[in-house]
């Protein structure tokens, strides 16, 4: 990471910023010293593919090694807001496959309800999610996914027969199969359907309404 930055970063200087109650009028200026921030200027790159090159170098040496060193010739990464920025990384990996594995979406509001890194309400998962499923599909309708390395498969599928749909997905991806570790299980997606009472989940559902069949999905 130390090679990475200092590739990125044209120059450091420390700014000095005033401490709280200092120099606000005539309040009086209080015991706290002015401090610094370390700002940092970006270096730019007038051709694309400097940059590109650099941050190439620096996705072999933190996930090529990692691979290598546990064996594997495939490296998987599974960032899921990776989906909003799937030009870059097939500019940035001509060669990789992006796996999409999506999930009914009044299911993953009820999931994320449940997660101590998402908003606690339905309001707010909400509110986070529906701007993410319209940015997507926004992207998708200007671009031929039939075109490109990618893959769309339903959670519910693949639960509903890991081993079957396992193997049909990995012959898609051109990985020989084999039994892995991490399985889908129906029930660990299931349990999510009687999560909201009724009104809650119409709420959802008319909040998500064009969203739902666009992902593939009935309400």
């Amino acid at each position: 990471m130390g090679r990475l930055w200092s590739e990125l970063v044209a120059s450091t200087f420390d700014e000095s910023v005033p401490g709280a109650g200092f120099g606000h009028g005539d309040w009086p200026a209080g015991p706290f010293e002015p401090q610094s921030h370390r700002r940092v200027i970006p270096r730019y790159f007038s051709d694309r593919r400097e940059l590109l090159e650099i941050l190439r170098r620096a996705v072999d040496t933190m996930f090529g090694g990692a691979a290598a060193d546990a064996g594997k010739p495939t490296l998987c990464e599974k960032t899921p807001f990776n989906l909003l920025c799937m030009d870059f990384l097939w500019e940035l990996v001509p060669e990789a496959t992006i796996v999409h594995i999506k999930r009914h979406p009044v299911t993953v509001v009820a999931s994320h309800v449940d997660q101590p890194w998402a908003p606690p309400t339905v309001d707010g998962a909400l509110a986070w999610l529906k701007p993410v499923y319209d940015r997507w599909l926004a992207w998708k309708a200007t671009v031929d996914l039939t075109a490109k390395r990618y893959v769309e498969v339903k959670a519910e599928d693949l639960a509903a027969d890991w081993p079957e749909q396992r193997r049909a997905l990995f012959e898609l991806l051109g990985v020989d199969d084999f039994a892995t570790r991490s399985t889908f299980q129906s029930h660990r997606l299931d349990h999510r359907d009687g999560q909201f009472d009724r009104r809650t989940r119409e709420f959802v559902e008319r909040t998500l309404v064009g969203v739902i069949p666009a992902m593939g999905y009935a309400a």
